[in-house]
């Protein structure tokens, strides 16, 4: 019987390894289904010995990201301007991706970044620095370019996967129809989503955003004449407000109300905290503040029914003092000339928070009360329909009377 002649390994240690041997059969191996056992055969070697070499397979992972981030042919990003950098960046990273499939999730799953991802990233941020951008600004925008390429590539792959439909198997690429294919085209709505980020730079730079971007036309709302104001920005928050309630109130809502930027709004409130606190300045300033007099009750039920009545007109204010925590200053003087009346009628010193806390408290109810929340239904109707009662009739009066009923109370028992 004629025999061949095999090769037998030899007794002893396994060939000598290096940590890139065993990143390189990785990516030979393919990211998608990685495992230490696959890897292990590709090499020729036992499962055990890949230890000597990553912990685990996170650490398999990292390897891998690594040596194909050594490999990889990145740009030269010296004498570029920072739209060409950022650019440039965002293609070198696109193709990273598409060399090795996988690789977009890997980068989200491995422990830490290799040094070489750092030191690219670092690179870029100098570039960007150089080009005109301030440091922290060159830092976002080299992660929101790596974020948004990273999540492009994954969403584009995933398009082609295969699901059973009634018409067959066929992938989520075919089974769209919808008037926006174009972002299932090769890189999807990537190259928008940096060029908007591009403008938002040139803007915020002072720098004039330009007419085509990607070769799409762009457009570009022109700027406000001047910025807006304080009470501008309340009034237009109002707006807002009245017509689909608090939750709507944004610094973005209100920059469309008022026709500008968001940055416009920044510059003058702050974040949304501050544009509703200037929202409460306003409904505090249209308060029509009765004349002090020296009785103590007269004072008081004069300062509640005055605020009931402009909180009645603006409901939404107590969602944001109740909820959100916020008061205006302008509404302080009111406050204090209130603590004092409650001191005067004899309330002592101590308890005078809390009795003051007490009436605002039945005042917020009383203006939630009416508050037509519920397809025109106040909350007391809604409330009625609920218990099965009779829908009471409409009293404006009503809650002002329970508001002498409240004073009257706590003045008999602490006055």
């Amino acid at each position: 019987m004629n025999t061949e002649s095999r090769a037998v390994r030899r007794p002893g240690r396994p060939p000598s390894l290096t940590r890139d041997d065993v990143a390189r059969a990785a990516l030979a191996e393919g990211l998608p289904h990685l495992s230490m056992p696959v890897v292990a055969r590709r090499l020729g070697v036992s499962h055990s010995t890949l230890y000597r070499y990553v912990h685990d397979r996170d650490d398999l992972l990292l390897a891998a990201f690594d040596l194909a981030l050594r490999e990889f042919d990145w740009p030269d990003s010296s004498d570029m301007g920072w739209r060409e950098l950022v650019t440039s960046f965002v293609d070198a990273v696109w193709r990273f991706l598409e060399r090795h499939p996988g690789m977009a999730e890997t980068v989200l799953q491995v422990p830490c970044m290799p040094g070489k991802a750092l030191g690219i990233a670092d690179q870029c941020v100098v570039g960007l620095v150089e080009a005109g951008l301030s440091a922290r600004d060159a830092v976002i925008a080299v992660d929101f370019a790596a974020d948004v390429t990273i999540a492009a590539e994954i969403g584009v792959r995933r398009m082609g996967r295969v699901f059973d439909t009634p018409r067959g198997r066929r992938s989520l690429r075919e089974l769209y129809e919808g008037p926006d294919a174009s972002r299932f085209e090769r890189r999807g709505w990537l190259d928008d989503k940096v060029a908007i980020m591009l403008d938002g730079f040139a803007a915020r730079m002072g720098q004039p955003v330009p007419t085509v971007s990607y070769g799409r036309p762009v457009t570009v709302r022109p700027a406000a004449a001047t910025a807006p104001n304080r009470d501008a920005i309340a009034a237009a928050g109002r707006t807002v407000a009245r017509r689909a309630g608090l939750h709507a109130v944004s610094v973005g809502s209100v920059a469309e109300e008022l026709g500008t930027s968001m940055t416009a709004v920044r510059q003058v409130a702050g974040d949304r905290d501050g544009v509703v606190v200037a929202m409460l300045d306003a409904v505090a300033a249209d308060m029509v503040v009765p004349d002090k007099v020296d009785d103590p009750r007269a004072e008081i039920l004069g300062l509640v029914s005055a605020a009931y009545e402009v909180l009645a007109a603006d409901p939404w204010s107590v969602l944001a003092i109740t909820l959100d925590g916020l008061a205006g200053p302008r509404v302080m003087p009111v406050v204090r000339r209130l603590l004092d009346a409650f001191h005067a009628a004899g309330v002592p010193e101590a308890d005078v928070p809390d009795v003051s806390r007490i009436v605002w408290e039945h005042l917020y109810g009383a203006v939630l009360g009416r508050f037509e929340k519920f397809d025109g239904e106040t909350f007391a109707n809604r409330t009625a329909a609920a218990a099965d009662l009779p829908i009471p009739p409409a009293r404006p009066g009503l809650a002002v009377l329970g508001l002498e009923i409240v004073v009257d109370g706590l003045l008999a028992r602490f006055g």
